[in-house]
Formats: C-alpha cells, sequence, structure tokens
C-alpha cells in the first residue's frame, strides 16, 4: 500500500468537475483591439484584473477537500472518508490484530475505502443525485472594468464560501475518525468482518488517494496557467504580495508565540517544583542565619566593649603622645634657627646669571657665604665657626633651606613646633633678617593655596588637630589677635574704629597659676574663631592696614613689627583635663643700614626705630644667653610684648632670612652672625600650662 498524500496536497474527486466550473474564470472572447492609445490601455488593465481573479480563484479552490460547491452537509450514517487519510493509520490502529493474526489496519483500509466508494456516488449528501449547472459568465466588455471587478471578488465570495463548507467537512470527517476508532477498539473481538471492511476501506482510501493526485496534476496545470497570466498584473501582485507575507508572517509568529507559552508552562511547571526546593532550602538557611545573627550580635556586644577599652586607652596614649612630643622639643633645644635664602626674582635673575655665587647651601644645616663680587683684596670676614684663606665663612644651623624650597616644605618643618600649642605650651615663631629678605613672605605668603606662609598653615593645622581631637573628648576655644609696633608705638591692625586708642603692655595673673604672670594689650580686639576662614578674613583685614612704605633696598618694605597671636583654651570632657597655650607668630621689620636706605623724614624715623628695637632684641638674646640677672625686656615694646616667647616659659624658632643679591653681602653677615649668636642661646625648659 503506498503511502497516503497529506490533505495539502491532494483534493476530493467528487468536486473535481463542478470546481473547475464554479471558478469563474472566463477568459473573454478577444475582440478587435481600438486603434486609439486609450483602448490600448483599458486592455492592458483588463488583462490584469483578469489575472487577479484567476488567482484568487486557485488559492480558494487549494484550501478546499472535497471540491463540492452545492455546501450541504452530508447524509446521516454516510461514511466519509476523513480530512487526512493518513491519519487513519495512526500507532493505536495500526498495532491492533485479529485473532487469525491478520494486522487491523488492512481491515479499517477496507472499512473506509468502502464508505468512500459510497460518498463518491452522491452529491450533497443525495445518491445519485445530478451535478448542477454551473451558470455560464457573463461576457463583459472590455472596456467594462467595474464589471470584471465585480465579477471577480462575486468569483472570490463564492470560493470563499466553498473553503468554509470543506473545513466544516474536514472538521466532520475528524469527528467520524475518532468515532471509527472507537469502533474498532470496541470490535476487535470480531476480526473476520473488521479485516474485510479494513481491506475494503484501504481500496477505496487508495482509490481516493488516486483521484486526489489526478485532481492535484489538473491544479497544477492550470497554475501553470495562472503564472502565465501574472506576469501581465505584476502591480496588483506586488500589493497582494506584500499583503500576503505580512499575514504569513503574523501567522509564523502567532504559531511561534504559542509554541513558546507551551514551552514556558512546562519551564514554569519545572521551576514550580524547583522553587519549592529552593524554598526549603530558603527555610533552613534563615534557621542558619537567625543562630548566626545571635552569635554575631554577642560578638558586637563583645566588640563594643573592646571599643570602649581601646578609646580609653588611646586617651592615654595621647596624654603620653603629648608628653614625648614636648621631650623630643626639648631636646633639639628651646631657641632653635632656620635659615631661609630668597630665590632670585625678576630682573636679579638676568643680573646674576641665575647663579648665587657668594652664597652655598652645603647640607641642609649648614651654608658657606663668600666675599662678594668687587670686595677689596685686604678685606676679610669673620665667622663664628672659621675663616678659611678665600675669604669663605661657615655657618651651621637646625636648618638650612636652599632658595628652591617650597613655602610647604619649609613648613613640613615646623609642623611639630605648631601641635606643642594645643599641647598647653607657649609657642613664638619669629622671621629676622634684612629688608627685601623675603621674611613677610615666609610668614604670611601669598593668596594662592601653594604661595601661603606660616601663619595661615599653621591655622589650618591647628582647626584640623581640633577636629581630630574631638573623638578623644577635647573641646578648643581660639582667640585671635593681629597687631604691630610701629615706631615703638602699638597699633591694633583688627581694629574697625576711628577713635585713637592707647595700647600699653600689662602683666595679669595667669588663669592656672596665680603666680605666674601673663602679658597683654590693653584694649586690644580679641576676635573668637570658629573655622579657618574666619582667620583668613582678620589676616586679609591686617595686611590692608599694615605700614608698609619704599626705600632704596625695598619697594614695599615692612614699617613695623607684626605679631598674630593665636591663644587656645582645650577641654577633655571625658579625662577633665585642661590646658591653655599660646602661639606668637612675628614677622619683624626688616633690618637695613642709614647709609644705603637712603632713608629720609619718616622713613628715617621708622629706619632708626626699627634699628633700635632689633638692637634690643639682640640685647636681650645676648643677656639670656649669658645668664644676666637682669634682662632688658622693657627696652622695647617688641622685647616687653614677647617676654614670654623669649624668657624660659616657651619654645620658639627664628627664621633669619637672606637675600642672594652681592650687594647685600654684608648685610647679610650680619644677619648670620646674629642668628648664630641666638642658636646659640639656652634659655631654659618650657612649662606646659595644664591642669
Amino acid at each position: 500500500m503506498s503511502r497516503l498524500p497529506t490533505p495539502s496536497s491532494r483534493l476530493p474527486v467528487a468536486g473535481t468537475s463542478r470546481l473547475t466550473a464554479a471558478s469563474g474564470i472566463v477568459r473573454p472572447t478577444p475582440r478587435a483591439t481600438p486603434a486609439t492609445a486609450g483602448g490600448a490601455a483599458a486592455l492592458k488593465r483588463q488583462a490584469s484584473q483578469s489575472s487577479m481573479a484567476t488567482k484568487r480563484g486557485r488559492l480558494d479552490t487549494s484550501g478546499s477537500s472535497d471540491g463540492s460547491s452545492t455546501g450541504r452537509p452530508p447524509r446521516a450514517g454516510s461514511m466519509r472518508p476523513p480530512a487526512n487519510p493518513g491519519l487513519i493509520r495512526s500507532k493505536s490502529v495500526a498495532n491492533l490484530s485479529t485473532p487469525a493474526g491478520r494486522p487491523m489496519r488492512d481491515v479499517t483500509s477496507r472499512v473506509v475505502s468502502r464508505n468512500n466508494v459510497k460518498a463518491a456516488g452522491t452529491v450533497g449528501g443525495r445518491p445519485g443525485a445530478a451535478k448542477p449547472t454551473p451558470k455560464p459568465a457573463t461576457k463583459r466588455q472590455p472596456w467594462d472594468l467595474k464589471g470584471q471587478i465585480q465579477d471577480m471578488d462575486a468569483r472570490h465570495r463564492e470560493l470563499m464560501e466553498q473553503l468554509q463548507l470543506t473545513q466544516e467537512r474536514v472538521s466532520r470527517m475528524e469527528e467520524e475518525k475518532q468515532q471509527l476508532e472507537q469502533g474498532v477498539r470496541e470490535k476487535e473481538t470480531i476480526t473476520a468482518e473488521v479485516q474485510s471492511e479494513a481491506q475494503r476501506v484501504s481500496r477505496q482510501l487508495q482509490d481516493r488517494e488516486d483521484q486526489w493526485e489526478s485532481e492535484r496534476r489538473q491544479l497544477q496545470r492550470r497554475l501553470s496557467e495562472l503564472e502565465a497570466q501574472r506576469e501581465d498584473s505584476e502591480t496588483q501582485r506586488a500589493a497582494l504580495q506584500r499583503r500576503l507575507t505580512s499575514l504569513q508572517a503574523e501567522l509564523q509568529a502567532k504559531t511561534d508565540e504559542a509554541d513558546a507559552l507551551r514551552s514556558s508552562v512546562a519551564q514554569l511547571t519545572a521551576a514550580q517544583a524547583t522553587v519549592g526546593a529552593q524554598l526549603s532550602a530558603a527555610q533552613l538557611t534563615v534557621q542558619q542565619l537567625t543562630a548566626a545573627r545571635d552569635q554575631l550580635e554577642a560578638t558586637l556586644r563583645q566588640r563594643d566593649a573592646t571599643v570602649a577599652e581601646l578609646e580609653a586607652r588611646a586617651r592615654r596614649e595621647e596624654t603620653l603622645r603629648r608628653q614625648l612630643h614636648n621631650q623630643v622639643q626639648e631636646l633639639k633645644g628651646n631657641i632653635r634657627v632656620f635659615c631661609r635664602v630668597r630665590p632670585l626674582l625678576g630682573e636679579e635673575v638676568t643680573q646674576a646669571g641665575g647663579q648665587i655665587p657668594h652664597l652655598q647651601v652645603t647640607d641642609e644645616r649648614s651654608l658657606e657665604i663668600g666675599k662678594a663680587a668687587g670686595a677689596g683684596a685686604n678685606e676679610t670676614m669673620s665667622g663664628r665657626r672659621r675663616e678659611e684663606g678665600d675669604g669663605k665663612v661657615n655657618f651651621a644651623f637646625d636648618r638650612v633651606f636652599p632658595p628652591e624650597t617650597s613655602q610647604a616644605d619649609v613648613f613640613e618643618e615646623i609642623s611639630q613646633l605648631i601641635q606643642s600649642a594645643l599641647d598647653g605650651y607657649n609657642v613664638c615663631v619669629f622671621a629676622y633678617g634684612q629688608t627685601g629678605s623675603g621674611k613677610t613672605h615666609t610668614m604670611e605668603g601669598g593668596r594662592d593655596d601653594e604661595l601661603q606662609g606660616v601663619i595661615p598653615r599653621a591655622v589650618s593645622q591647628i582647626f584640623d588637630a581640633c577636629a581630630a581631637l574631638k573623638e578623644k573628648g577635647w573641646s578648643y576655644t581660639l582667640e585671635a589677635s593681629f597687631l604691630e609696633i610701629y615706631n615703638e608705638t602699638i597699633r591694633d591692625l583688627l581694629s574697625t574704629s576711628k577713635e585713637k586708642m592707647n595700647y600699653e603692655i600689662r602683666m595679669k595673673d595667669s588663669k592656672l597659676n596665680s603666680k605666674t604672670k601673663e602679658v597683654y594689650v590693653t584694649n586690644l580686639k580679641v576676635v573668637t574663631v570658629t573655622e579657618q576662614a574666619d582667620v583668613a578674613s582678620l589676616l586679609e583685614r591686617a595686611r590692608q592696614q599694615r605700614a608698609v612704605a619704599a626705600t632704596n633696598c625695598n619697594e614695599h618694605s615692612s614699617r613695623s613689627h607684626s605679631v598674630f597671636t593665636l591663644r587656645m583654651e582645650g577641654r577633655n570632657a571625658l579625662t577633665t583635663e585642661t590646658c591653655h597655650g599660646s602661639l606668637n607668630l612675628v614677622d619683624l621689620a626688616g633690618s637695613e643700614r642709614l647709609k644705603e636706605s637712603g632713608s629720609q623724614g619718616d622713613r628715617l624715623t621708622e629706619t632708626k626705630n626699627i634699628n633700635k628695637s632689633l638692637a634690643n632684641l639682640g640685647n636681650v638674646i645676648m643677656a639670656l644667653g649669658n645668664k644676666q640677672d637682669h634682662v632688658p625686656f622693657r627696652n622695647s615694646k617688641l622685647t616687653h610684648l614677647l617676654q614670654h616667647s623669649l624668657g624660659g616659659n616657651s619654645k620658639t624658632l627664628m627664621f633669619v632670612n637672606v637675600s642672594p643679591r652681592e650687594d647685600c653681602a654684608a648685610e647679610t653677615l650680619n644677619s648670620l652672625r646674629f642668628a648664630a649668636k641666638v642658636n646659640q642661646c639656652h634659655i631654659g625648659t618650657a612649662t606646659k600650662r595644664t591642669k
């Protein structure tokens, strides 16, 4: 028995002749074409529409399964073949067997074939009914394009109705197939009759298969004819093809979506089982995590106790650190001296060729000064350590900064000293040197962050340290003041009052110890500062009010001594410890010789007072170094104000600034000699003011 074709490849035999007649495709009899261009165009449109109608008819007939045009339902009790004859040979039927040992599929085939033979003799469900004669198509004129289109639309509707009837018949055949299978299972015991019927049905199916194959060949020939007409209707076909492609894609998409949904349902079913297992595992994990949480909470409580103990230890170590830090500072000496060489500026670089031949920084603790260019052969220069045959003199200090040293590097060396002020010590840093040697730049610096001097950097460090010490229970109150000593007169640089005030240096009892005295200035404005920006505004106000004038030695020479004081009072809420410290940052006026400065009038008076106060400063340093009973602090306002900074109760550092100019070599030598004497002076051990 040959393989049964699928329903999509064949049509029933009963409706073949009627389908051909009902297709409604009648080729119009060609008429004489008009000679005009309009007639040719009409003929072309007619041919295109005719091809379109033909294609519609082909599509409709290809979907029909029995070819019947009557649309009548089959007669009750008649045996009709299923929509897909190949399905009759399913596994359920093929695996059945009769008592005689013959396959059940042969019996079923004969039964279906016998029913097909009976159905072949009926038309519309009535045996022997005559086939209706198709109504001949009305012949349209070649120019009646609208009528031709109406004919094609009518034919299209008729074919669609036939397709619907065929589909209904296929459905009924499917139901009959199921009934047949049920009947086969019920009549398994009746082997002989079932075998006979199956063979007969099989023969009928083979006959129907041959009929369908014949019809398929006929439709194939018809398809070839329609393909010939397709060339004449390319424009209409393109639109229909796009629509057909879209519908096919949509159908395929829906089919794929349905397959995906079925697959998703299967996956979700499997996932549900997986989630159930995971849920059980998660519940077990929750129990484990609960136990771990309890253990962690116990660990955290133990850690908190450890942290509290460590914090107490840190406070004790902080107190010890302060003690060790101050011991280190004391071992370095109460008065330390740093030397800084100013770099060449502006025209000085061109004039000196970028070199400073008479000054050489040999290492970070010493420098060498030689004869300036043009000095006489008999001129000599005596030094602190030794004098060589070439006239060079060596000086040694605690630190020597070459011209290329940055402001940050300079401050790094004194940052530990600034920390002592927070620990409760009096700290004094002052810059000494001739005019134009860079004292103001070292102490105040410029407005850029990289050019900031000692004063703004010290303030920044103090505020940062106060913030860090808050964690250890310390809180600080900071008070700032800024004054200058001009011609032995004190002037308040922070005062905004136009009223002339009288400022005097007085002594008062210390807050921590009534037996000790503190220096203060009457009527001096003291400002409480809480952040670095407050101090920056005060420094800017003081810079605008300070006395500055031009001399032959310096175009912007400071004509006064400026003193910036920052007082700190700290309290520890945890240990009840208190400390009082102060930081004095002094920018001394530049020393200069009257002959070289060319000062006259007010400038001459300023120069005399500056040199007198600096000389008194030297006398105080000498008296302290020689351990004299009387130290002349009151000989000048400067030494009187710095009495406790220079006396034995302070940590003091002096910057000696020197100019790189060769014409200032003599004054540079004097500054270095004075600094060397200061470096040899030991004034005793500073005491910490704490309670």
